[in-house]
């Protein structure tokens, strides 16, 4: 076996772990790389990304032939397996990306948001999903493609920043008459600079006040004003969630809280990896 054929070879038996084995097993057990899990399945994940990496403006049959990762090439092996990956690290988002693949199959969403392609019970009955186990059966060629194995209204993504900007102005001013320390009210207003969607730290806070991280986590074990002026932004370096409603994790527990805390930063956009930490660098822009 040529050098050439052994990489090839490779990638396929990765390929199929990736999307057989790893992504079925990290939507099992709700990984909280993704903050919701739209599809299940192995060929469902492989609709998903193939439609991205192969097809990119079409379903992906339309590009290659069934069983697609004996007919992809190394370069649309590698960039199918790295898109797992960033599934898997929260570094994509598994629903847009379920989103895309739906429309381009003529079952996404319209202008209006109504779902559109539905099919009824009758003819769903007589067709078969075309994204079949690609180790073990071929698809039938050019057959209407197959539904999430969850069917259901999509939702829409969170908006990001710029699609929604923040008036901070009743809380900065409620802030200021607020019976809290000067520090205390220093830190709150601090937090009404972090951007929706982003994330800063203790220790970012503190280095911008000349005060030290505990300091800062004291100021907002008691937010008032929670969560207009967002105390949940603030998370520990290194990833962590940090405390949240004067409850901290400790020795490898999580806090009282942190469920909420994951919740509020996933709906306004930030990710988390496989094991809870928070994806990206943090924010540090303070004035």
């Amino acid at each position: 076996m040529t050098s050439a054929n052994s990489k090839l070879g490779r990638l396929q038996d990765e390929w199929k772990e990736m999307f057989q084995k790893t992504l079925p097993a990290a939507a099992t057990s709700k990984s909280p790389s993704q903050s919701k899990w739209p599809v299940h399945v192995d060929h469902c994940f492989a609709r998903i990304i193939l439609d991205s990496t192969v097809g990119i403006d079409a379903p992906w049959m339309e590009k290659i032939k069934s069983p697609a990762y004996k007919n992809m090439s190394e370069e649309q092996l590698q960039n199918s397996i790295d898109l797992g990956k960033k599934i898997l690290n929260g570094e994509a988002d598994l629903v847009e990306l379920n989103n895309t693949s739906l429309r381009l199959r003529g079952k996404g969403e319209k202008a209006n948001g109504k779902a559109s392609g539905k099919m009824d019970r009758s003819s769903f009955g007589k067709r078969k999903r075309n994204v079949e186990d690609e180790d073990e059966k071929e698809t039938k060629k050019r057959q209407s493609p197959e539904l999430s194995d969850e069917p259901k209204p999509i939702e829409r993504p969170t908006k990001t920043v710029q699609e929604k900007e923040e008036d901070y102005t009743p809380w900065l001013k409620k802030i200021a008459l607020s019976k809290k320390s000067s520090f205390q009210k220093k830190v709150l207003t601090l937090l009404c600079q972090v951007p929706r969607g982003k994330y800063t730290t203790y220790a970012a806070i503190s280095k911008h006040l000349s005060s030290s991280p505990r300091a800062v986590g004291n100021a907002l074990r008691n937010n008032p004003f929670a969560p207009h002026v967002p105390c949940h932004r603030v998370l520990a370096s290194g990833g962590g969630l940090g405390g949240f409603h004067g409850s901290w994790g400790r020795n490898g527990k999580e806090g009282l809280h942190d469920d909420k805390k994951r919740r509020l930063l996933r709906e306004e956009g930030v990710r988390f990896d496989g094991k809870g930490k928070v994806v990206g660098s943090p924010w540090e822009g303070f004035t």
